[in-house]
């Protein structure tokens, strides 16, 4: 008999890990009386800089939210481009529309499916006005420059997308991180920009609570002052210390988190290799994602051969440019190609061994039968 004969027990793409030690942090948030940002931010903030070698974090309330302030704080407006992967999640794109810029899209790399740097080079060099550029570490996997740009060339800004990636390499100008109920760290949801400029530091903490030049928290540390300044306009995207005490704990477990991941991804690739196109290994893979390539044409009947078998799998992601807001650019040729293929199986902390093994088997038979 299946282990999966009741619906109760259908394997989810991806789910948040909880232990009693993320329960004990919130209640002790919610009998602190201190709700909001404040000190659990702040320590976090310090934490996940040191972790990922960078000197400043600002936490904010969304990856979407780092990915726009990132953005401005890099004066990108109007009039201006903004290179990203035509096969990324929409956020990465509407950050940059949000800023009265425009998103050019750009292909990727045929196996790791994050954007194609060769690509990238072309459209800096086809448009005056695109000097940033916002890599997405697709499912985990690092989208490193592999090159140098030409010396007559200026190298592009970089914002890092690393929404899938927390725990693994940071590299951008300004690192951007999702903590959304399903990302490896998980907090119910928030986000946070990395940098190593003190003068962004300080330019992003105001962006991110209304312009306001210091926080409650920051005004009443030492000695209460209701006074403060506005510069510029801000929006209403911090963070607080309920989220925060989660991200505490989630970080005393990101080895282990990141570990269980790796060793399902590992018996993946070892059962599927021959049977799935994948991505190609990395060492600094996360594994937020697992995604594997099939025939176009047999895409959606796997997906339904599995869903009836108790296995809810994914599709990350439809090209943006076939979202209305964003089809006046054509998609990228390695981009049209290989999205109609794409599955995401199920991984996750908690999944089970006999869990595994189960989508493992049926995979191979959705493949036979489809």
């Amino acid at each position: 008999m299946s282990i999966l004969s009741k619906e109760s027990q259908m394997i989810p793409l991806l789910k948040p890990s909880c232990t009693q030690a993320e329960i004990d942090a919130v209640t002790e948030v919610l009998k602190s009386g201190w709700w909001g940002q404040g000190p659990k931010c702040d320590e976090f903030e310090r934490r996940i800089a040191d972790i990922h070698g960078y000197r400043f974090a600002v936490t904010v309330n969304s990856a979407t939210a780092a990915l726009h302030l990132a953005l401005l704080t890099m004066g990108v407006g109007p009039g201006e481009e903004v290179i990203v992967p035509a096969l990324t999640f929409v956020s990465t794109a509407l950050a940059v529309t949000y800023t009265g810029a425009k998103p050019l899209f750009a292909d990727v790399y045929p196996d790791t499916l994050t954007i194609d740097w060769n690509d990238v080079d072309r459209l800096m060099k086809t448009h005056d006005h695109a000097r940033v550029v916002i890599p997405v570490d697709y499912a985990g996997y690092p989208a490193l420059v592999p090159f140098q740009f030409p010396s007559h060339m200026a190298s592009p800004d970089m914002i890092q997308d690393a929404a899938h990636s927390c725990g693994g390499v940071a590299y951008g100008d300004l690192v951007c991180f999702s903590f959304h109920p399903v990302k490896n760290l998980a907090t119910g949801d928030g986000g946070c920009i990395l940098t190593n400029n003190g003068a962004a530091h300080s330019h992003l903490k105001e962006l991110r609570w209304c312009g306001i030049s210091r926080s409650t928290y920051d005004r009443i540390a030492h000695h209460y002052n209701w006074d403060y300044d506005i510069h510029e306009v801000g929006y209403k995207c911090h963070w607080n210390d309920i989220q925060a005490a989660i991200g505490l704990v989630q970080l005393n477990r990101m080895n282990d988190l990141l570990l269980r991941r790796t060793e399902i991804a590992h018996r993946y690739r070892e059962c599927l290799n021959d049977v799935v196109q994948l991505q190609p290994y990395s060492s600094n893979h996360t594994n937020h994602l697992f995604p594997i390539r099939v025939e176009s044409s047999k895409r959606d009947k796997i997906l339904d051969y599995l869903l009836d078998h108790g296995i809810s799998a994914g599709v990350h992601y439809k090209p943006l440019t076939h979202y209305d807001m964003y089809k006046d650019q054509a998609t990228p040729r390695i981009t049209e190609r290989e999205w109609s293929c794409l599955i995401s199986l199920p991984i996750f902390y908690d999944m089970t061994d006999d869990q595994v093994e189960h989508v493992i088997q049926n995979v191979k038979e959705a493949v036979n039968v489809a």
